[in-house]
């Protein structure tokens, strides 16, 4: 019986990935972790019309187009996809709609 992480590692096809398209898959993931953390927190613990962390949460926003550039970057040198491999679209379109969200939740938790 395969393993969780086998079935993962297999989706993304890990094993066939240059270190540089790893090294870019994942520090873009981590850049959408670390959005994904801080607005999580952000949602649990509101604070409207605070400018100071409404500027904090503006620029930690901008994070995602750091790792949604990190990530078309993996995606434009990776060898999967000429082969249309499922898996190497994933963390682009996780951070595509992590942008759309996180700036929705900025303006409606902070901006006021």
């Amino acid at each position: 019986m395969r393993t969780v992480t086998t079935v993962f590692t297999d989706w993304l096809s890990w094993k066939r990935r240059r270190r540089a398209n790893k090294v870019l898959f994942v520090l873009s993931l981590s850049l959408a972790a670390f959005v994904t953390g801080a607005f999580t927190w952000a949602v649990f613990n509101p604070d409207p019309g605070n400018a100071a962390r409404y500027f904090t949460f503006y620029w930690v926003w901008g994070l995602c187009a750091v790792g949604i550039l990190l990530g078309m970057a993996e995606y434009k040198t990776s060898p999967l996809r000429k082969g249309r491999e499922r898996g190497h679209l994933f963390i682009l379109l996780y951070i595509g709609s992590l942008l759309i969200v996180t700036r929705a939740l900025n303006m409606v938790l902070y901006g006021g």
